[in-house]
């Protein structure tokens, strides 16, 4: 039986993929019982689990004097029992200040000059920091900015128990300052003019004229043969791949490095960003000059997520956290001047490129964000101040508490965990690392390309000579469900809270008085969604799970698992009431994605940016509202909205049986709604009711907006930026992760050409 499950625009499709496998790495303790008389010792795995953890209030002062039984660790939902407690606070906990300008005033003990590396006595320092200044990527003007925040910091700096490092990461690998105890040894190295010659042959220079040269080859008349310039396109995006894979290998040697240093140990990347798909915006500018947005899918370079994972994996399993500090400050550099030479390139079309420009400094900061997140740091961005960025990496390293525990889970299943910190009873904010690959291996390598050169040495002087997710599989399924002749609508609210876990901060509404305003307001910012639609492209990752229902026990993880990296395209769809957008799925060389039928095995699903139809002033006559209250979620406040079709709605989500026979069923729903822009920022949808002539038992699809800016756009587009949708059937239950990200807009007229890319 081939099923397509379509809602409205949204399509639900089940095929057969090939398992994926991958490197994954965890921590683990072997431990060894004694040999006994009774026959040979039996050796038995046990993982240990080491989370630092950092406890500040609202305004960022450290906590510390909590206990061991203030805390509570949970994995994969479970609470796990803690082993050990350490306490590790510096004596200046507050160290994250600003810049005033002056010289910082002398401590007691800064009289007397620090001793040399070699003569200091302590045996093992305490904390090691590595400070990256990526070379590659970024501007000759925010290296000066990042070195100039440096000298501030180690001027104020004392090192008689903390190691550093400096290091500049680029086409060539060059060591400012080696590992040493001695801050103004820093200092003085920062202060060399040798240092600025990796940056004088930086690559972002380069990068803008090839840009620019690409933009001359376009604009030429007549224009060279498209397949010239896909070629030289490829040739150049290639290039691009080799610098940034050799970029990442340095990177992840300097991390297995660090990770064998003694103390705590954290990774201080500056960097003005980077793009795991090198290249792509080359054929960005190709697909919108031409107007053809297959040609956006044509980059032959590899998507290098993987190899940014195994960088994540290696640190959770060996405690290296990231701290990362976007060098653009509050405002991006430019871009290629696109300005001049115009007179064959419409305003729109400049328009256009700009845009792509611009959002590709956005999205160059997704892989810095995923290593701070992965690892339990933070990405400071968006600020002028980095010495500030440089105290609150330094200050974390100092002041934190160090858990221990043996997982409850003894499996090496080679699956991430997520790691879940709380201090009770607190509203204390908590940094730790969100989880951990658990895994026997705990050295994950990541392939180098041919030619790579040899990784960069970071060598600790004596005496210290001893460094955009998949996500869990978690324990029980989201299935939102009523019973039959019920919807969300109507059960009361006390009901609906305990039904629906995600509620039980809900303040319930006194009375309906603001449903009717809401519902104006979100419908207005619906309606001009669907009718100003531009022609939208984005990078998709997937996970696609499945597992097995056995008996009523729904409390299994899910087993099987694949992943994919797709590039994602929605047109405008003019005229059609029932699909409001045009979609296409594509692999990473252009071929597009095609379902292969329900028999095979997984699920995929898509379409999601027509989730909030229900609330468009066309079709809300088509469903009962509730308002429910409000609730604070991701430390926002919200207007929560419950939803159900009537039986007489014109738009409903339509189900392919087989055979060119389809059935349109109901949907009820919730929607959580910023109370200033009346944005919907997340919605839940699922059926009303089972669907027999498949066996469907239950359909829920969960959706999370964010705002997408694009230039020459008065305001930002809402686009679901994270989606998880979950079937059940008798016999198998079905679940789906989608992540969106590195949006870009087209200048294609529907109404002349609208080119899907091309199937093999």
């Amino acid at each position: 039986m081939v099923c397509s499950i379509s809602c409205r625009n949204q399509k639900v499709r089940l095929f057969a993929l090939a398992l994926a496998c991958f490197t994954v790495t965890g921590i683990c303790v072997a431990q060894e019982p004694t040999p006994t008389a009774q026959g040979p010792a039996i050796k038995v795995q046990v993982q240990q689990v080491l989370v630092p953890v950092v406890v500040t209030d609202r305004k960022g002062h450290f906590i510390t004097d909590l206990k061991t039984s203030d805390f509570q660790v949970f994995e994969d939902g479970v609470e796990q029992k803690l082993a050990s407690f350490t306490t590790h606070e510096d004596a200046t906990p507050d160290l994250i200040q600003t810049d005033t300008g002056k010289e910082p005033a002398p401590r007691p003990d800064e009289s007397q000059p620090a001793p040399p590396p070699n003569t200091i006595t302590d045996s093992r320092p305490r904390h090691t920091y590595l400070i990256v200044i990526d070379t590659l990527n970024s501007s000759l003007g925010s290296f000066v900015y990042v070195r100039e925040a440096l000298k501030k910091l180690f001027k104020q700096e004392q090192g008689a128990d903390t190691q550093y490092a400096v290091i500049e990461l680029g086409r060539t690998t060059f060591v400012i300052q080696n590992l040493t105890r001695n801050p103004k040894a820093v200092l003085a190295a920062l202060e060399n003019k040798q240092i600025n010659k990796p940056i004088v042959s930086n690559e972002t220079s380069n990068f803008a004229r090839q840009e620019i040269e690409l933009r001359q080859m376009l604009e030429e008349v007549p224009r060279p043969p498209i397949d010239t310039i896909l070629d030289w396109a490829n040739q150049t995006a290639r290039e691009r791949d080799r610098l940034m894979r050799n970029f990442i290998i340095d990177l992840h040697s300097l991390t297995q490095q660090l990770s064998q240093m003694p103390g705590r140990r954290v990774l201080i990347v500056a960097s003005d960003g980077f793009n795991l798909e090198p290249g792509r915006e080359l054929f960005d500018m190709i697909a919108t000059f031409t107007e053809t947005p297959k040609y956006a899918m044509y980059n032959k370079s590899s998507y290098l997520s993987e190899e940014m994972k195994s960088i994540a994996r290696l640190a959770t399993a060996q405690n290296v956290t990231f701290y990362t500090l976007d060098s653009r400050g509050l405002s991006s550099p430019p871009g290629p001047d696109i300005s001049e030479n115009t007179r064959n390139v419409g305003t729109q079309m400049l328009a256009q490129m700009t845009s792509t420009i611009d959002t590709s400094t956005i999205e160059k900061q997704d892989p810095m964000n995923f290593l701070a997140q992965a690892t339990g740091g933070i990405f400071y961005h968006n600020s002028n101040d980095l010495l500030k960025g440089l105290h609150q990496a330094i200050a974390d390293g100092r002041s934190y508490y160090e858990l221990a525990y043996y997982s409850s889970n003894p499996a090496m299943e080679g699956k991430y965990r997520a790691i879940k910190v709380e201090v009770k009873g607190k509203s204390f904010v908590v940094r730790a690392k969100p989880g951990y690959w658990a895994s026997a291996m705990n050295n994950p390598t990541i392939a180098a390309t041919a030619g790579a050169r040899p990784s960069t040495s970071l060598d600790s002087p004596p005496p210290g000579n001893i460094p955009m997710s998949v996500p869990p599989a978690h324990a029980k399924p989201f299935l939102l469900q009523t019973a039959p002749g019920t919807s969300l609508v109507d059960i009361p609210t006390a009901e609906l809270i305990r039904m629906v876990p995600e509620l039980k901060d809900l303040q319930p509404a006194a009375n309906q008085d603001l449903l009717a305003s809401i519902l104006q307001k979100v419908g207005s910012n619906v309606a001009t969604l669907f009718t100003n639609f531009p022609n939208v492209t984005s990078r998709e990752q997937v996970v696609e799970q499945r597992r097995p229902v056995v008996g009523a026990d729904l409390n299994q993880v899910f087993q099987d698992e694949v992943n994919h990296d797709y590039r994602y395209l929605a047109l405008p769809n003019p005229g059609q009431k029932q699909a409001h957008l045009k979609e296409y799925r594509t692999d990473a060389k252009g071929r597009m994605v095609t379902p292969n039928g329900l028999d095979n095995g997984y699920m995929i699903t898509e379409g999601f940016v027509s989730t909030p139809v229900f609330f468009d002033p066309a079709y809300q006559a088509d469903s009962k509202f509730r308002y429910l209250g409000q609730e604070v979620i991701d430390k926002q406040t919200t207007y929560v909205v419950a939803f159900a079709q009537l039986p007489r709605a014109r738009v409903k989500d339509q189900i392919g049986i087989g055979n060119g026979k389809s059935l349109f069923v109901l949907t009820q729903g919730l929607a959580w709604i910023d109370p200033v822009n009346l944005q919907i920022v997340r919605m839940w949808t699922g059926l009303l009711a089972p669907v027999p002539e498949i066996n469907l038992q239950a359909q829920t699809t969960r959706v999370n907006f964010a705002a997408v800016r694009f230039q020459g756009m008065a305001a930002g587009l809402w686009l679901p930026r994270r989606v998880e949708v979950e079937m059940k059937f008798p016999q198998v239950i079905f679940r789906d992760y989608h992540t969106y990200s590195e949006f870009k807009l087209f200048t294609v007229q529907t109404q002349q050409r609208q080119d899907a890319p091309a199937s093999p």
